[in-house]
């Protein structure tokens, strides 16, 4: 996937004519289950609308997908892992302050993953930390998203909301930039500026990403302008 430069295309244009979604409809009274293919799809995506079900009690998960190994090509992969895993744990502290969100990471491979990667063994694994929850909502990344973990993460969390006759909603990260065709689902906003500094600062935490924190001339580096306009956006959803 080749990283866009501004933040520009078909879907933010057309979320620009979005009408408001309130929370109660993203996420009615119960749990709440993420579904994300790389720690900090969950600030990108949705991280105001996380905080704002963290504040109002939501029981809330996260599923990791890839634990992100694959950023950086020339760190060792054990010790990019223990980064990424503490950065997403800060995110997830500042988005939901005195509470803990549980992760099940169902470590499948970075850059390459697909839903069908995902074993019987992984997958009773993955039910019995979803019904935990006993979801009435799920949370994921846009079928549009041009990105195989993205993909995955997409159909996986639309089996799970199958299986629980949740509500499925998905959050375009990558699919937001560029020309392509809209997603079947009306787009939505979701905006809340009294929890924007708390995304600022989930943002944040994920120094690995964002900024130069580990010397690799190959690694992932999010364009500042990308990156700004994440912060600052009305965050974007559609049905299924």
């Amino acid at each position: 996937m080749s990283v866009p430069a501004s933040a520009e295309g078909s879907v933010l244009r057309a979320a620009q004519g979005g009408t408001v979604v309130a929370l109660a409809e993203l996420s009615p009274p119960g749990g709440l289950l993420l579904v994300m293919p790389h720690p900090d799809d969950e600030t990108l995506g949705c991280g105001q609308a996380l905080a704002a079900a963290a504040d109002a009690g939501r029981d809330i998960g996260l599923v990791l997908v890839t634990d992100g190994e694959a950023s950086h090509p020339s760190c060792d992969r054990g010790e990019l892992v223990a980064v990424r895993r503490a950065e997403l744990a800060a995110a997830l502290a500042v988005l939901s302050p005195g509470r803990t969100i549980p992760v099940h990471r169902l470590a499948l491979p970075d850059g390459t993953s697909r839903r069908g990667d995902l074993s019987g063994e992984g997958w009773e694994a993955l039910l019995a930390f979803a019904n935990t929850l006993d979801p009435r909502a799920i949370w994921t990344t846009s079928p549009i998203d041009p990105h195989c973990d993205h993909a995955a993460a997409h159909a996986i969390a639309r089996d799970l909301a199958e299986h629980f006759r949740a509500a499925l909603w998905s959050a375009p990260v990558w699919g937001r930039f560029g020309e392509r065709p809209l997603p079947e689902g009306e787009l939505r906003l979701f905006e809340a500026p009294a929890l924007a500094e708390r995304k600022f600062r989930a943002l944040a935490a994920y120094r690995s990403q964002f900024t130069d924190l580990i010397a690799d001339p190959e690694a992932f580096l999010m364009p500042e302008a990308l990156l700004a306009h994440f912060a600052a956006h009305p965050e974007i959803f559609h049905c299924g």
